[in-house]
C-alpha cells in the first residue's frame, strides 16, 4: 500500500490516522502537539518533526486541521516540499476559501483535493461512512483507494469547490429537518401534557418512515414522475392543516409547521394536489427538476 502522511491529530484526524493504520498503510503523521501521536507511535506510525517531513514521507498527504486558513498557513512554512505530492485537504471553510486553497495547492506544482467528511469520528472506516470531495478526477483516482479506505461510500462530486458547499448544504437540510422536527414535536407534547419519556418512546415509530420517505424521492425526483401517489400532496396539506390547528389550540410555536403547510398550499394552488409530495421540486425549482411529471 502506498504510504499515507496526516497532518493535524484532533479528534478526526486521530481516528483517521487509526483506521489507515489499522488497514495497512504505511503511515506518517504529525501534530503540533507531539504526545497526541504517542498511542499511533505505539501502533507503528513515524513521527516526522514537521509538516514539511510530514509531507516529504508519503506522496499523499491527508491535512485535518482547524480551517483551510490554517492548513495554509502551516504549508506556507516550507511550500516547496509541496512539488510533485497531492494533498487531501479535510479541514473546513467556506466555498471560496476552499476554491482559494486549492489554487494555492496547485500554484505549488502539486495535486490536490478539498473534501467533507459527512460522519463522526467513531464512524471512519466503515462502510456506509462518506467523504466527499472535489477535484480533478486524475487527482481522484489517485486517492480513491485512501478515502474509501476512510469511508466507503466516499465519492467525488464534482471539480469546484462551491458544489462540496452544495452538497453539504442539501445534506444539512434534511438531516437537521428531521432534528428540529422532533424540537417542534417535543414542544406540542408539552403543552398537551405528554412526557417526554412517553415522546421518545413513540418516536421510532415514526423514525421507521424516513427509509420508506427515502424510496419515494429515489423513485420520483430524478425521473420527475409524479404521479400515482400513496398518499397525495393534498393529503399532505390536509395533516399539516390539522398539525397547525392543534398548535394553536395547545398555544405551542407553530412557525415549522405554518412553513410546512405554507409551500404545500403553494403545491395546491399550483393544482398539484394529486401528485407526489415530491412534486414540490417541480413547483420550487426552475431547472431540471421543473420538468412536467407523469
Amino acid at each position: 500500500m502506498q504510504p499515507v502522511s496526516v497532518i493535524g491529530l484532533g479528534a478526526m484526524g486521530s481516528e483517521l490516522a487509526r483506521v489507515l493504520l489499522g488497514k495497512g498503510y504505511p503511515l506518517t503523521v504529525w501534530n503540533r502537539s507531539a504526545e497526541k501521536a504517542a498511542r499511533l507511535q505505539k501502533a507503528g506510525a513515524k513521527l516526522a518533526a514537521s509538516p514539511a517531513a510530514a509531507i516529504a514521507a508519503s506522496e499523499v498527504t491527508i491535512t485535518c486541521i482547524r480551517s483551510h486558513t490554517d492548513t495554509r498557513r502551516l504549508l506556507e512554512e516550507d511550500p516547496s516540499v509541496l512539488a510533485g505530492k497531492t494533498l487531501i485537504e479535510l479541514s473546513t471553510g467556506d466555498a471560496a476559501e476552499a476554491k482559494s486553497m486549492l489554487e494555492w495547492i496547485r500554484a505549488k506544482d502539486a495535486d490536490g483535493l478539498i473534501g467533507m467528511i459527512s460522519v463522526f469520528p467513531k464512524d471512519i472506516g466503515k462502510a456506509d461512512s462518506a467523504i466527499l470531495a472535489v477535484g480533478d478526477l486524475e487527482t481522484w483516482h489517485k486517492c480513491e483507494a485512501v478515502l474509501k479506505a476512510l469511508a466507503g461510500k466516499s465519492a467525488l462530486v464534482g471539480k469546484d469547490p462551491v458544489a462540496l458547499a452544495a452538497i453539504y448544504a442539501s445534506l444539512v437540510l434534511p438531516r437537521q429537518g428531521f432534528m428540529f422536527g422532533m424540537i417542534y414535536g417535543a414542544l406540542i407534547c408539552e403543552r398537551a401534557g405528554i412526557s417526554m419519556d412517553a415522546y421518545v418512546d413513540v418516536l421510532p415509530l415514526t423514525i421507521r418512515i424516513v427509509d420508506d420517505y427515502y424510496d419515494l424521492f429515489a423513485a420520483t425526483v430524478p425521473e420527475g414522475k409524479f404521479g400515482d401517489p400513496p398518499a397525495s400532496l393534498g393529503v399532505y396539506h390536509a395533516a399539516f392543516e390539522d398539525v397547525v390547528k392543534t398548535c394553536r389550540a395547545l398555544e405551542a410555536p407553530d412557525e415549522l409547521p405554518r412553513l410546512l403547510r405554507d409551500l404545500l398550499q403553494r403545491g395546491m394552488d399550483a393544482g398539484l394536489s394529486e401528485q407526489q409530495v415530491t412534486s414540490l421540486t417541480k413547483l420550487l425549482g426552475n431547472g431540471p427538476l421543473a420538468k412536467s411529471g407523469s
